[in-house]
């Protein structure tokens, strides 16, 4: 079982430090909440992603569902009260075999060149058919990562990034808002599109939402409840996700393929190595990966398009 922090409502001091107007500008819904809150509530499952910098070799991702559904009760997603619940809600700590809140194991390994680095993101579940998701941190201002899948059928997505919005005003500066976007492969041949997006003026600057078949940025269409995949969330007092490092919880439905969630975890690992290099103003990096792509050679990814 995790070792929880005994002290995990010590964090309530620093909280309570801040004033109401301060939690208001962090939370775009105030007290109701995200405008499209409601509509979250098959993001059931809650996945926490420790705090890490880009110095970070290994994290242990855990399941903590229980303990989300618990701290959030009724409370909507992004209102100033879920935020302070989830930022004092106890924290797992522990990473050993035994821990079985522990869903995946990621690991980073920086090649020769300290700016190339490459990581693996697997599911510890026994019964999991859930391949083995390879993380490849991309140096170009293009694209933020490279996801590859293991297995029979290897196969390669891009995360790209574009910059459809504008800029944000925050405490700390100019911030730009990165779109994160990539194509899985279907059984029957074609692709799904899918994109993290982020909407500081309606759901704040603490949440990227994974939209599947995004609208056309000129459209402005709002995403149907069915094509919201998952949500991340950031834990913390900060004002914007341009920070030196991440913490947060990746909320997701329960029931999806393992293979699905696998790379939606990997791509969420991605979008934060890019936000944490931007902050650093390192948002275009030296040399370009030498992996090549393999689409060529792609049968199947996760299953066919809904």
């Amino acid at each position: 079982m995790a070792d929880f922090a005994a002290g995990g409502s010590a964090g309530l001091t620093g909280w309570d430090q801040y004033t109401s107007q301060d939690q208001l500008t962090r939370s775009a819904g105030s007290l109701n909440g995200h405008p499209d809150a409601a509509a979250l509530a098959h993001l059931s499952r809650a996945l926490y992603i420790p705090r890490h910098d880009r110095e970070a070799t290994h994290l242990a991702v855990h399941d903590i569902s229980t303990q989300y559904t618990a701290a959030k009760g009724t409370l909507p997603i992004g209102c100033t009260k879920y935020a302070v619940a989830i930022g004092v809600m106890p924290k797992p700590q522990g990473n050993g075999p035994g821990d079985i809140t522990v869903l995946y194991d990621v690991d980073f390994n920086r090649e020769k060149d300290e700016e190339a680095v490459v990581g693996s993101v697997k599911c510890r579940e026994p019964s999991s058919l859930s391949a083995e998701v390879e993380l490849a941190i991309c140096t170009t201002e293009e694209e933020a990562a490279i996801l590859t899948t293991d297995g029979a059928n290897e196969t390669e997505m891009f995360l790209g990034v574009t910059y459809p919005i504008p800029t944000s005003s925050t405490r700390t500066g100019i911030v730009k808002n990165a779109y994160f976007t990539f194509q899985v492969p279907d059984t029957d041949g074609g692709s799904t599109t899918y994109q993290w997006q982020i909407h500081p003026s309606r759901n704040g600057r603490l949440r990227y939402t994974l939209v599947r078949n995004p609208s056309p940025q000129e459209a402005q269409q709002e995403p149907s409840d069915g094509d919201i995949q998952a949500v991340y969330y950031h834990i913390g007092l900060d004002d914007s996700l341009w920070l030196s490092y991440s913490e947060g919880l990746l909320l997701l439905p329960f029931g999806q393929s393992s293979v699905r969630e696998n790379i939606v975890v990997a791509s969420a690992l991605g979008m934060l190595w890019r936000l944490r290099e931007l902050h650093r103003g390192k948002g275009k990096i030296g040399k370009t990966s030498e992996k090549k792509s393999r689409f060529g050679s792609i049968k199947r990814v996760f299953g066919s398009k809904e």
